[in-house]
């Protein structure tokens, strides 16, 4: 079994980033959330070809959510410690635009998008105590780009 420690901190050295995930805020400060068959995530996944965390989040957001992105910010990493040891970053961003969805290149599959309220977010993930540190991270430092949560319910995004 794996631990998990969240840091508002830079990864440090020689500690491999196996993954990058990010906080993508809407308008309204709502989050966006994939979902595929009943699991739910973050947009995010691992780096390819020496790409920046930036890179990766940017092409794993339009693969896998077909979502243009823009003001990005990093926040910190989760150091995850178990058989093995490496960090997942989390970035934060907001939302350009939305194109048709499509299935993800690399999987196949397609999935659904939510925005889901900053509130309800850690629930509906299951990250625990972590996760609520992340959130409150991720709300942080959103509001340096102007986006501020406006109470809107969580909504799936038109699909096509």
């Amino acid at each position: 079994m794996s631990t998990l420690k969240w840091f508002e901190a830079v990864v440090p050295v020689g500690l491999e980033v196996r993954q990058v995930y990010g906080f993508i805020f809407s308008t309204d400060g709502r989050i966006l959330v994939l979902e595929d068959e009943g699991k739910f995530n973050l947009p995010g996944g691992k780096p390819e070809n020496n790409e920046s965390v930036d890179e990766t989040l940017i092409r794993e957001t339009f693969e896998e959510g077909q979502t243009k992105i823009h003001s990005r910010g990093y926040l910190g990493y989760q150091l995850v410690e178990g058989i093995e040891t490496f960090a997942q970053v989390r970035l934060v961003a907001s939302i350009d635009h939305f194109l048709p969805t499509d299935k993800d290149p690399s999987t196949g599959r397609r999935y659904w998008r939510l925005l889901v309220p900053p509130t309800e977010l850690n629930e509906l993930l299951g990250w625990g105590e972590s996760g609520k540190r992340q959130v409150a991270s991720a709300i942080a430092s959103a509001s340096r780009f102007g986006v501020h949560w406006d109470g809107t319910p969580l909504a799936y995004i038109e699909t096509n």
